[in-house]
Order: structure tokens, then C-alpha cells, then sequence
């Protein structure tokens, strides 16, 4: 008979994410993480021995998956939803999310295709990434439960841009563009838009997305109807995400640098004017 962890575990990794058993969040395993696997003889192996393991799963890109992780702690005062509030997230992704024993909540998403980090806390407090490199428990278990309409089932959504965390471990700093910043709905949305092109650029095209992107809005700078600073800053940390995929010639700050630069200023001597009635 399969008991509830072996069975989690192994419709687990029947979608492709490889798992290995924990007890209180600690691995049972010699290597942990690195034990993660979908061999489903392996994986009957483990939860024979521990048949009350947690079923915790690797994620990053091998699983295609990446979660937030949303702790409520009330004895230490953190309250993830109040973060996400502050981050202007004011509706919940329509993505599974799973219950944890302390309120909080795990939503999952779909890899983005390019190196996410794990991170703890700088998104905001109480807000934890478990992307490349990382881990995270689901259900069942003590306190844990899928969200009965907002299940297992439910297609993964694409992970939000304001998860991204900039290797300095500072949030996206597109989604610090808030209604303070002054900007019209038509910058807000072309700044938006290329962040987006320029992280999401494919190989290949990098160089010319980058380029072509950054003088664009550079134009848009030198008309005043965005700030400069805001606009180079919000550029330059796109361009600093984009991944090396060849290893002999991986992307250099310095250069991203020289190009961001010289196609901003290149935009800022040919100014546009924000379109009528935008």
C-alpha cells in the first residue's frame, strides 16, 4: 500500500521534479539536494525507509519550477502578505499554492528559462525565492494542504518579473517603478516592456535587443517625459540579468556597461515626444 508522502513523491516525479525525503526541513539523505531525483525505484527506496518523510522537491531549472515562499512568523512579527503588499502585488497569482503550517503560503511558477536566484528576505520580509539551487516542502504533512482552488492541477503560471532579484540582491528595479516615480502611463509602460526584451532577449540577439532597447527609451529621456536616472538605472540592471551562454565570451559589467551607456546617449541626442493622449 502507498502511503500519502510515497504517493506525493512520486506524482511529483512524474512531472519531472526531482525529490528527496526531509524530516523538519532537514535533509535524510547523505547529500540532500544533491540526491534529488524522479527515479521512481529510489524514490520507493527512501519513503520505505521514512514513510513519514516530507516530500521536498529541487527547484530551479531542472523542475521548471520556481516558489515564493510566504512566512507568517507572529511571534517575530512577519507577515509575507504585508510584503507583498508593498510590492503593489495586490491580487494572488492564479498559480498552485500550498498552505504551510503557520498561515503561510507556496506558490508555485513556472521557470523562467534563465538563472533565478534563491534568496531569502529581499524581496521583502518574509518573502523567500527557492529557485536554482534551492528547495522547498509540499504537501501533504503536519499543517501543509494544497488550496482547494488553487491546486496540484492548476497550470503553472509564469514567474512574476518583480520576483527577479539583480545579483547585488536587490529586487527587480522595474517594480520599484511606483506612482511616486511621476511617470505617464505610456513610459511606465514602455520602460516596462524593455526590462522585459532586454532579460528575456534570446541568444544571439542580445546585443542588438540591448542596443536597440536602451536608445528607445533614451529618446524618451531626452524629450524630459522620463527621468534619466531612473531610466539608465532600470536599463542597466536588464542588461546586467542577461544570461552568458557562450562561457568563452560571457558578458562583463564593463562592457554591458559601454554599451548601455553609449546607445543612452545616443537615444538622448534624438529625442521623441511621448505620443498624444498617452
Amino acid at each position: 500500500m502507498t502511503g500519502p508522502a510515497l504517493g506525493a513523491a512520486l506524482a511529483f516525479a512524474s512531472r519531472g521534479w526531482p525529490v528527496f525525503p526531509t524530516r523538519d526541513k532537514r535533509p535524510l539523505t547523505e547529500h540532500g539536494r544533491s540526491d534529488a531525483t524522479t527515479n521512481v525505484e529510489t524514490i520507493k527506496t527512501w519513503w520505505t525507509r521514512w514513510p513519514n518523510a516530507g516530500t521536498t522537491i529541487a527547484t530551479g531549472e531542472q523542475a521548471g519550477i520556481v516558489v515564493l515562499d510566504v512566512d507568517i512568523d507572529t511571534e517575530k512579527g512577519v507577515h509575507g502578505l504585508d510584503a507583498l503588499d508593498q510590492l503593489g502585488v495586490g491580487t494572488h497569482p492564479q498559480t498552485p499554492t500550498a498552505h504551510t503550517p503557520r498561515g503561510g503560503v507556496h506558490l508555485l511558477f513556472a521557470h523562467p528559462g534563465h538563472f533565478v536566484r534563491t534568496v531569502a528576505g529581499k524581496l521583502g520580509r518574509g518573502l523567500d525565492i527557492r529557485g536554482d539551487g534551492g528547495s522547498i516542502t509540499l504537501p501533504p504533512g503536519p499543517g501543509r494542504h494544497w488550496d482547494p482552488y488553487l491546486g496540484l492541477n492548476v497550470p503553472l503560471a509564469p514567474m512574476p518579473r518583480w520576483m527577479l532579484v539583480s545579483e547585488a540582491g536587490k529586487p527587480a528595479i522595474a517594480t520599484a517603478i511606483r506612482p511616486n516615480a511621476k511617470l505617464s502611463a505610456y513610459c511606465e509602460a514602455a520602460l516596462d516592456a524593455a526590462v522585459k526584451a532586454i532579460v528575456s532577449a534570446p541568444n544571439g540577439q542580445q546585443q542588438q535587443t540591448l542596443n536597440a532597447e536602451v536608445f528607445s527609451i533614451g529618446r524618451l529621456a531626452g524629450s524630459g517625459a522620463i527621468a534619466a536616472g531612473l531610466a539608465l538605472e532600470a536599463l542597466s540592471w536588464a542588461a546586467q540579468q542577461m544570461p552568458s551562454h557562450d562561457i568563452r565570451r560571457p558578458w562583463r559589467p564593463a562592457d554591458i556597461g559601454r554599451i548601455v551607456n553609449k546607445a543612452f546617449a545616443d537615444g538622448l541626442r534624438q529625442p521623441r515626444e511621448v505620443p498624444h493622449g498617452r
